[in-house]
């Protein structure tokens, strides 16, 4: 038998012991969601947010440069950024290829990605897609539209966002201003920048994309 005092020390420090793990297991468990979506956090909960309607797939097709984005781990000392989506439809879905390229700032060495975006089937023409590429491991593939075109002439520009809600208080964003100039007209930019906050995005968190300096072809 211990003492009152004695067990009520003993009380508080499990207590104590199974808080820190708590906040030890919350932690591990957050920095995994960072590691493996590479999103922007912050706190909020998402918004609603328009996606195009009557999206023509084959019109998307080709190459796009990445303008900016937000904040994006993948892409970390990334620079001449590039989507290319190609027509890999079969007899069960429409299904866009997609071949993510970059070159590393630090070294110089290219860097490149690949992967099969799904339209959503029977969306009524919505630019949903659910996204996987062959690196990622099979508990972080998605099986839920994360690609999101919110509004696209199809000949100048588009704007892809995503946003999921985490731990019931954050939120993980992905905003990307695509264009088919790797140097576009500022007065586009401008229209995409106020296309978005009509939307009821931030424009102000896009980072500029590094496209100067790039290998010939890419």
């Amino acid at each position: 038998m211990c003492s009152l005092r004695a067990c009520q020390l003993v009380k508080m420090t499990a207590k104590s012991i199974l808080a820190r793990r708590s906040w030890l297991i919350f932690l591990v468990v957050f920095n995994l969601h960072l590691n493996v979506e590479g999103q922007e956090i912050s706190f909020g909960r998402c918004r609603k947010f328009p996606v195009l309607k009557h999206f023509q797939a084959d019109r998307y097709l080709g190459k796009w440069y990445e303008y900016s984005n937000y904040f994006f781990i993948f892409q970390l000392f990334g620079k001449c950024v590039t989507a290319k989506y190609t027509d890999q439809s079969n007899y069960k879905s429409q299904r866009i290829g997609v071949l993510n390229e970059s070159i590393n700032e630090k070294n110089g060495n290219p860097n490149s990605v690949n992967g099969i975006g799904v339209l959503e089937p029977g969306n009524a023409g919505l630019a949903r897609l659910t996204v996987n590429f062959d690196s990622q491991p099979f508990f972080a593939r998605q099986d839920t539209p994360n690609y999101f075109v919110v509004d696209t002439d199809y000949d100048n520009f588009s704007i892809v966002y995503n946003c999921n809600n985490k731990f019931g208080f954050l939120k993980s964003e992905v905003l990307f201003i695509l264009t088919r100039e790797r140097f576009p007209n500022p007065k586009l930019i401008q229209s995409v920048r106020q296309k978005i906050r009509k939307a009821g995005l931030d424009p102000t968190r896009l980072r500029r994309t590094n496209q100067k300096s790039c290998p010939y072809g890419h």
